[in-house]
């Protein structure tokens, strides 16, 4: 009898376990006919569990991307990496420890142009600074300007690095915008452009010189979340600060992106299942949009994607799709698509997130994949995101309490949109 249970045991586990099967270049699919899918990869040797996923795109096009990367047994991390790796200008790949420590769960922020490469790292509450300037062969580590509790960085075409470092005085947060005084001096001048907020969330954009299109945007836009909506500080050299604030809801998070010579932000309502979105140009009032998601949709702040060909706009996020019996679900990355000119019509929005969405089939090891994050320059949008092991199922807990070790890994792909060379061809 004992020998019987357990043979209907293995059963069935195989019935309720998907089949393993290789990374593969996606079907061609009405929202993505101009563009060209790199197979999807595994950016690092390093198993465990995936925090702070970000990267950048280079001056050449290639990618570098920074997170931490957790042991993690009965949910309980034992020890933390902050991890570096991608393409140095040779071409070749590099994968770099920058520290290791106790367990920390901090974002991670990285930029990279005009030669140089800066990772931000929240570690043990505080920022750290990491800086390469050969493509990411070595790394020296930098002092920050200000002791703060997160960092984002940028690089103006000048190469002076900027910061948009966020402290907290009880419930208020203070945003510190630090510009070099000339490129690598490590001298800063701190501006505050913006008054303190109870909102801990920043998002930085740049405008990408490529783009023709951009020329009439700010060359950098840091946003800072606040009760009812954002604030903003825009600059064209990276000395004089321009604030405004658009008027939404309070933000969870918040993406900051370019349409044409649109600017355009979207952000994620605190304690709600509901996207904004909010566009301007240089001259004009920001309008702003309300978006509501249905229960499949896993709600994101991610950049859009603007593809010339169709003059689409398209938002990558993650959706839910039935996958196992007994109500479990599997999450896949997955794209939806307006027309530009209706970028502030709800209706539209919501008829591409009528099920079934188009899904991006990428790598297909994984049970989930969730976290994605965009990057465009040029002509390309670079995408990662974190892949996952472990079941959301009844068969995740039984895993767990049976002592197995999660694990997750960091995927990416690059995405090329022909139309975009010739239309940023001189």
């Amino acid at each position: 009898m004992m020998w019987r249970s357990l043979f209907l045991l293995i059963l069935l586990v195989c019935f309720l376990t998907p089949a393993v099967t290789t990374a593969q270049t996606p079907t061609v699919n009405p929202s993505t006919a101009a563009w060209a899918f790199d197979t999807p990869r595994t950016l690092g040797r390093d198993i465990g569990v995936i925090r702070g996923l970000a990267t950048a795109l280079d001056e050449q096009g290639y990618a570098h991307t920074s997170y931490l990367r957790a042991s993690e047994f009965m949910a309980n991390a034992s020890h933390s990496a902050l991890i570096v790796q991608g393409v140095t200008r040779a071409g070749d790949r590099y994968e770099r420890r920058l520290w290791q420590g106790e367990p920390s769960a901090g974002p991670t922020a990285i930029t990279a142009r005009q030669g140089r490469i800066i990772v931000a790292a929240t570690l043990d509450s505080t920022v750290r600074l990491w800086e390469s300037r050969d493509g990411g062969a070595t790394w020296r580590e930098l002092a920050s300007p200000v002791r703060a509790m997160s960092a984002q960085p940028a690089i103006l075409p000048n190469g002076r690095a900027v910061l948009a470092l966020l402290t907290r005085s009880g419930m208020q947060f203070h945003l510190t915008i630090a510009s070099e005084t000339s490129a690598g001096s490590g001298s800063w001048q701190a501006a505050n452009p913006l008054p303190p907020s109870a909102s801990a969330v920043v998002a930085v954009w740049q405008r990408d010189n490529v783009r023709s299109d951009q020329g009439g945007l700010p060359q950098l836009v840091i946003a800072q979340g606040m009760a009812g909506g954002v604030q903003l500080a825009t600059t064209q050299d990276g000395a004089t600060w321009q604030p405004q604030t658009i008027a939404s809801a309070t933000p969870h998070a918040l993406a900051l992106s370019a349409v044409g010579d649109r600017m355009v932000m979207m952000h994620e309502e605190y304690g709600a299942r509901v996207l904004w979105l909010a566009s301007s140009t240089l001259d004009e009032d920001w309008q702003v949009t309300r978006l509501a998601t249905p229960s499949s949709v896993i709600v994101e702040a991610n950049p859009l994607l603007h593809d010339p060909q169709t003059n689409s706009v398209l938002l990558l996020t993650t959706c839910r799709f039935p996958d196992r019996p007994f109500g479990s679900h599997r999450a896949q990355l997955c794209l939806s698509r307006v027309a530009r000119d209706k970028l502030h019509v709800a209706s539209a929005w919501e008829s591409q997130w009528a099920e079934p969405w188009t899904p991006i089939t990428m790598a297909q090891p994984h049970t989930a994949q969730a976290g994605a994050v965009v990057v465009t320059h040029g002509m390309q949008a670079h995408m990662a995101w974190v892949g996952q092991f472990i079941p959301s199922d009844f068969l995740h807990i039984n895993a767990t309490q049976a002592g197995f070790v999660t694990t997750s890994e960091a995927m990416a792909t690059t995405v090329r949109i022909p139309t975009l060379a010739r239309m940023d061809a001189p």
